[in-house]
């Protein structure tokens, strides 16, 4: 957001919400949040995992002050199970998440893409009540070039979504 409001980069990717004067924002995808096991976790080989069943085990969560719609929908998602998490440790990079998970460092709560990772020592698991969804924004300042017009529309094109 920085970078974008000082005129470094012209667009940028981040988590909504983005509430901020000057800047506009678009949501381009969206996909469910998953739990991501180390492949040595008492768990990992079910088929079917409730969130609850992760009630006593130290999560690995990304900081609320990096992604604040990211960090309370896993929260929200652990309340609605019945508890809050128990943070183990705060990384601010997804991939460092499930490394850290695959270290076995603890357990995570991660957007469904995050399995393209492919990380070894990890494995991921749907949650049946999870009806939580996040969220990929684009961002640009209201003052767009040309230049961003036309990604705008490109991103419009392939992202389904209206920008």
């Amino acid at each position: 957001m920085q970078r974008l409001r000082f005129g470094q980069i012209d667009i940028g990717f981040v988590r909504p919400p983005v509430e901020e004067d000057g800047i506009n924002s678009e949501i381009v995808f969206r996909e469910p949040l998953i739990v991501a096991l180390p492949e040595t976790h008492h768990l990992a080989d079910r088929t079917h995992l409730e969130l609850r069943e992760l009630s006593t085990e130290p999560f690995i969560l990304f900081p609320r002050s990096q992604a604040p719609g990211l960090y309370d929908a896993i929260v929200s998602l652990c309340q609605q199970a019945g508890f809050s998490p128990r943070g183990a440790q705060e990384a601010i990079q997804m991939q460092t998440i499930v490394s850290l998970v695959a270290a076995e460092m603890g357990v995570a709560i991660v957007p469904a893409s995050m399995q393209n990772f492919q990380r070894s020592g990890v494995v991921y698991k749907s949650l049946p009540e999870s009806t939580c969804i996040v969220a990929i924004a684009l961002i640009w300042r209201s003052d767009p070039t040309a230049a961003v017009q036309r990604f705008l529309e490109v991103a419009r094109q392939i992202s389904g979504f209206d920008i």
